[in-house]
């Protein structure tokens, strides 16, 4: 019988997924001088660190490789290429590629090649944010001042041209020609939902089909691919590898939502980066969206007409998202694909599941 055949129950073991993880790579072989990933951050009540601890010894390797990819080049690249990889993060694609790779006892066998696709897709992330910060014209991601703003645009879009290069030669090395298949589809399918939604800019009009198209692309589409190359390193059926991806799609839209959400009525302080420029750039997301639907004729002409103009009256909208309780419709549309995701998920062993739930409740419940 073909691998990629066999039936659901083989993925499952008599072993929990943490007691697997565990016994394989016990927490004391971190690896000196790697990141701390056990500072308090909160998740309900709960430190992060208890959400991760599983996988950690994986997760240091991944901050490894990317400080050594750093230091491998020279000059204004070593330094902006260092400046990226080492502000830190949640490396949540990571641990998604990680989770679902360490699934099952083949997934254990291919240690390099789940730290070399987990770096890959970080690499493809940090590549995003530095060309996303150019476009949007940001100033301040992970409290530092943006790459553009610290070296140059001319500097940083070079520099994410650089990530992107070092993530296709990195996963294209890992023997799989599927995975690699995969990714590059996936980076272009981001490409193309950036670019269109550039193209709509300054729609007042963008309905909610063209702004879900928009992020499912550019956002979406790269944690479905860390689930999908998780569920290949792991040798998963196909069935299960399609239920991953969906699980991935669906959490990405509904990060995406709150990440919205949150550009709107977060602290630039708690996330960490320029907040208003989504809209101050004319992308017009789904609190605005939700929010001319919601009011009366002369409002939505005013905030038509400020839109166009990208003169936002933040203080008028803040006070109509309250009253006319799009903040918790937002939320509603964040919960609904948030539900998807996790019934993706009831094929799977209770322990498997119940980590990716969590780290999906880390994604999507958060303030930052």
């Amino acid at each position: 019988m073909d691998q990629r055949e066999r039936s659901i129950s083989s993925v499952k073991s008599p072993l929990s997924f943490s007691s697997r993880v565990s016994q394989t790579y016990p927490e004391q072989n971190q690896g000196a001088g790697s990141k701390d990933f056990s500072q308090p951050t909160k998740l309900f009540g709960l430190p992060l660190q208890k959400l991760i601890r599983p996988i950690l010894p994986f997760l240091n390797q991944v901050e490894d490789r990317l400080k050594a990819i750093a230091d491998e080049s020279n000059g204004i690249l070593k330094e902006s290429s260092s400046y990226v990889l080492s502000a830190g993060g949640k490396r949540l694609r990571a641990s998604l590629v990680i989770l679902c790779a360490l699934s099952t006892s083949q997934g254990f066998k291919r240690k390099k090649a789940i730290i070399d696709t987990a770096v890959s897709v970080e690499l493809i992330h940090a590549a995003t944010l530095v060309h996303d910060d150019i476009i949007d014209h940001s100033v301040l991601r992970r409290l530092k001042p943006t790459p553009n703003i610290q070296f140059g645009e001319e500097v940083a879009l070079l520099l994410g041209d650089y990530l992107y290069s070092k993530a296709f030669h990195l996963v294209s090395t890992i023997g799989d020609n599927q995975l690699t298949l995969e990714v590059a589809r996936t980076t272009q399918s981001m490409c193309e939902g950036e670019l269109d939604q550039l193209k709509h800019r300054y729609r007042s009009d963008l309905s909610l089909k063209e702004y879900l198209s928009f992020i499912e692309r550019k956002t979406a589409s790269l944690i479905s691919v860390c689930a999908r190359a998780g569920a290949r390193l792991a040798g998963m059926p196909i069935e299960c590898e399609e239920s991953l991806a969906h699980f991935g799609l669906n959490i990405g839209i509904s990060y995406q939502i709150v990440d919205d959400l949150l550009d709107v009525i977060g602290s630039e302080k708690k996330c960490g980066k320029s907040l208003k420029n989504d809209t101050g750039n004319g992308k017009m997301t789904l609190p605005l969206i939700l929010l001319l639907a919601a009011v009366n004729e002369n409002e939505k002409k005013k905030l038509r007409s400020d839109f166009q103009a990208t003169k936002i009256d933040w203080e008028m909208i803040e006070s109509l998202l309250k009253e006319k309780k799009i903040i918790e419709q937002t939320k509603n549309f964040a919960d609904e694909f948030f539900a998807k995701a996790m019934n993706s998920l009831e094929i799977f062993e209770p322990s498997f599941k119940k980590s990716l739930q969590d780290l999906s409740h880390f994604i999507i419940h958060r303030d930052y």
